[in-house]
C-alpha cells in the first residue's frame, strides 16, 4: 500500500508538472501569435503604411514595433518546448540565441523611436516613462540612506578589524607559518631528496625515468 501511495503521488506530480508546462506553453504561444494583430490594431497601420518611409520612421511605429519584438523574443526564450529542442548539441541553443538577438533589436527600435522618431510617442510609453522617472526620484533618498548605512557599517567595523588584525598576525606567525615552512622543507628540501631516493629504491622504473629526464635536460 505504501508503494502504491508513492506511485500515485509520483504520477500526480508528473501530471501536475505536465499541466503546468502545457499551460505555460499555450499562454506564451498565444501571446506570440497575437502580437502582430495587436500591433496592427493598436497602430492602425495598413499595408500601404509599411511602404511609407515617413510612417516607418515615426516614433509610434518604432516604439510599438520594438516593444512587440522584445516581448515576442522574451516569450519565445521562456517557452518550455521551442522549435529546436535544447538537448540537441550546438543547434539546441541557436534559436534561443537568435531570440536574444531579436530582444536586443527590439530595445534598439524603442531607443531609436524615443530619441529619433518623428511625430507623437505612444501615450502608454509616456506614462511608463513618467512612472519610472518618479520611481527613480522616490528611490534616490533610499539609495542615499543605503550608501550612508554601508559607510557607517564599514566605519564601525574598523575598530574591530584593527583589534583582530594583531591576533590574526600572531596566529599566522605561531601556527600557520611553521606549517608552511615544514611543508617547504619536506617537499623542496633535503627531506624531499630522501623521499625521491626511497622511491628509486622501491621502484627501479622511477629511477630510469628520472635518468632519462636528466639526459634530456
Amino acid at each position: 500500500r505504501a508503494r502504491t501511495s508513492r506511485l500515485i503521488l509520483a504520477e500526480m506530480g508528473v501530471i501536475g508538472w505536465l499541466a503546468h508546462v502545457s499551460m505555460k506553453q499555450a499562454v506564451l504561444m498565444g501571446l506570440i501569435a497575437s502580437l502582430p494583430g495587436l500591433f496592427i490594431s493598436y497602430t492602425g497601420f495598413t499595408e500601404d503604411d509599411f511602404a511609407n518611409p515617413e510612417k516607418l520612421g515615426s516614433a509610434q511605429f518604432l516604439i510599438s514595433a520594438g516593444v512587440c519584438v522584445f516581448i515576442a523574443a522574451m516569450a519565445y526564450r521562456n517557452l518550455p518546448f521551442d522549435l529546436i529542442p535544447d538537448w540537441i548539441p550546438l543547434l539546441g541553443k541557436m534559436d534561443d540565441l537568435f531570440a536574444g538577438l531579436c530582444a536586443g533589436v527590439g530595445l534598439t527600435l524603442v531607443y531609436l523611436g524615443w530619441h529619433y522618431g518623428t511625430g507623437p510617442k505612444p501615450a502608454e510609453i509616456l506614462v511608463a516613462a513618467d512612472l519610472l522617472e518618479k520611481a527613480h526620484v522616490a528611490l534616490v533618498p533610499a539609495k542615499v540612506v543605503a550608501v550612508q548605512s554601508v559607510k557607517a557599517g564599514i566605519k564601525a567595523a574598523r575598530p574591530f578589524a584593527n583589534a583582530v588584525k594583531p591576533l590574526a598576525e600572531t596566529f599566522y606567525k605561531s601556527t600557520i607559518a611553521p606549517v608552511i615552512a615544514a611543508a617547504k622543507t619536506t617537499f623542496f628540501g633535503a627531506a624531499f631528496d630522501e623521499y625521491v631516493a626511497s622511491l628509486e629504491k622501491a621502484n627501479p622504473a622511477f629511477s630510469l625515468v628520472r635518468k632519462l629526464v636528466k639526459v634530456k635536460k
